[in-house]
């Protein structure tokens, strides 16, 4: 049937774009009869207008519709009653659909032997992945194997240090309470020595200013016998004086005794003169003898261990130089003495200047 006629009785579809399904079905009928394959181009350039869009779902139902159309139903793109197409247009569509089928099995057959490749290596890749799988396994058993013995050699170490630990938090414990009862213990006995190093610093210092007060009365009284043995050599000088010029007035009667006077009194002179040097010395002797004093003092000060002991061969030394101070003090009076008797006594002044060596003899051996 010519497809002019065929086209009159088609009720027409408008389109968005004004194409009409007929016009599509019309081309594409025409393109077939040529021997060309109906696309979407080539019947948008048969019709001379049209979008894609619009074209591609009426070629879609012309190319369903087709296989009816060969076999003698003739469907119309509107009513879908027989329309007989023309021999040349169903000889060239059953070349084409011949091709077309051969087109289709070459390539589901190419498909099929492809899918066919493709399932061997997928099953090839599936027994590498078993054995790979079974070797995983396998080593996984192993590994589980190790990590379940080590698991328990595990558990029985942290069993066992669990315990080493508490027997360890346990001593740590006793040593712990037993260093406080150390600390508290030696702590008391610190605050027990300071305590009694306060009380022996007090001590010591209450015995230093005693002794300091000891040693200035002493050092004040052996002042004032010294000013006393001053005051009384002066006074025997002023004596010894007047009792010179009493021999000198009597020189002519008694010339001898005068001599024995000038001597005796030479003698006395020369005594007190080493009197008061010895002395001079034992001041010199006693201040040295305070100095170090003092300094032993001030090294009490700084040690307050040892104290009382200290102290007390402090006061002994003490006690020993004032003694020591009275005896020379008991010697110059005894010199006084024995000066004053010389001078009284003129016979007796010979006497005097023997005794007065030996007694300075005796005090220098002391």
């Amino acid at each position: 049937m010519d497809p002019k006629s065929s086209s009159d009785n088609i009720h027409p579809i408008r389109s968005g774009r004004g194409i009409q399904e007929a016009q599509v079905w019309e081309a594409a009928d025409w393109l077939l009869q040529e021997g060309l394959r109906p696309t979407i181009e080539r019947v948008r350039q048969k019709i001379g207008s049209g979008s894609p869009n619009t074209v591609s779902p009426m070629l879609e139902r012309w190319f369903a519709t087709l296989g009816k159309r060969l076999d003698g139903h003739g469907v119309s793109p509107a009513d879908g009653q027989a329309n007989q197409l023309p021999l040349a247009v169903v000889q060239a569509a059953q070349q084409f659909w011949d091709l077309a089928r051969r087109e289709a099995d070459q390539v589901q057959v190419q498909k099929a032997e492809a899918a066919r490749r493709e399932l061997d290596l997928q099953r090839e890749a599936l027994a590498q992945k078993e054995s790979d799988l079974a070797q995983r396994e396998s080593s996984f058993e192993q590994a589980r194997f190790a990590h379940d013995e080590a698991l328990a050699s595990s558990r029985q170490a942290v069993t066992a240090m669990e315990a080493q630990m508490h027997t360890q938090q346990q001593e740590s414990a006793r040593l712990l309470s037993d260093a406080e009862a150390e600390v508290r213990r030696l702590r008391k006995a610190l605050d027990e020595a300071v305590a009694s190093k306060e009380a022996l610093r007090e001590t010591a210092a209450m015995d230093l200013v005693a002794a300091q007060r000891d040693g200035r009365e002493a050092e004040q009284r052996h002042i004032a016998h010294e000013r006393r043995l001053l005051a009384d050599v002066d006074r025997e000088r002023v004596a010894a004086r007047q009792a010179a010029a009493d021999l000198a007035k009597e020189q002519k009667a008694r010339a001898a005794d005068l001599d024995a006077a000038r001597a005796a009194q030479a003698a006395a002179q020369q005594a007190l003169q080493a009197e008061k040097a010895a002395h001079r010395d034992a001041a010199a002797a006693w201040s040295r003898q305070q100095q170090e004093s003092q300094v032993e003092l001030a090294t009490l000060r700084e040690r307050a261990t040892g104290a009382d002991q200290r102290a007390t061969d402090l006061a002994l030394r003490l006690e020993h130089l004032q003694a020591q101070s009275e005896r020379e003090i008991a010697f110059l009076r005894e010199s006084h003495a024995l000066s004053k008797t010389a001078l009284s006594q003129p016979g007796a002044q010979s006497v005097v200047a023997e005794k007065a060596p030996i007694k300075r003899g005796k005090k220098a051996s002391k």
